[in-house]
């Protein structure tokens, strides 16, 4: 048995780069920037850091997020028992262009990252962001892109049956239009996890 292993190479100055484990986000030592391993290759991946406007005095860190970017069409919906619901309590609604935030660490426990992830693609919030991950630490990213994209649409789904009424028939699209790291700010408290923004 012969193994052959290629060595991983950043994708912007073709640097050596060493891999921690499992993270799929790898820092180039030489230049400082980081490249997405995916697929046995190493690649350009676009992100970006969100400043903290929460204060604490908890050890800060940045979490990983996919931004999928996705058009939603609906083409047809049979909802009984809840459209008035969802007229007087002036739900949300899932569609046209939407970012889809997924949390892509394993560090943080599910019932933290599900949460963020639907209360951030309902809320929509704006971000500053800042050049570098500052007073903190970087999460590992551990989830691909592909699975991100399926996580996104799971969350609409997800989101259409548990506004009011019993969705009964659902004829959709949904078109991924990108992909994009966010890193978001956190903090780790005792017994729980905060955002930072």
């Amino acid at each position: 048995m012969s193994i052959i292993l290629q060595p991983l190479t950043c994708s912007s100055c073709g640097a050596p780069l060493k891999s921690r484990e499992r993270d799929r986000m790898l820092i180039c030592e030489h230049c400082g920037s980081l490249s997405l391993f995916s697929g046995g290759k190493t690649d350009k991946v676009s992100f970006a850091i969100a400043k903290p406007t929460v204060e604490s005095e908890s050890p800060l860190f940045y979490v990983p997020f996919w931004v999928v970017n996705a058009d939603i069409g609906v083409s047809h919906e049979k909802i009984s028992g809840g459209g008035i619901s969802r007229a007087i309590c002036g739900q949300k609604q899932m569609r046209g262009n939407r970012d889809f935030y997924i949390c892509a660490a394993d560090a943080i426990p599910e019932e933290f990252s599900r949460v963020w992830n639907m209360d951030l693609t309902v809320n929509q919030p704006q971000f500053t962001l800042i050049p570098e991950f500052k007073d903190g630490s970087r999460i590992v990213l551990t989830m691909d892109s592909e699975t991100a994209k399926n996580n996104a649409e799971f969350i609409f789904l997800r989101y259409e049956t548990e506004i009011p009424g019993t969705l009964q028939e659902l004829e959709y699209d949904f078109s991924v239009n990108s992909t994009k790291v966010l890193y978001l700010p956190a903090y780790k408290k005792p017994t729980s996890y905060q955002l930072g923004v």
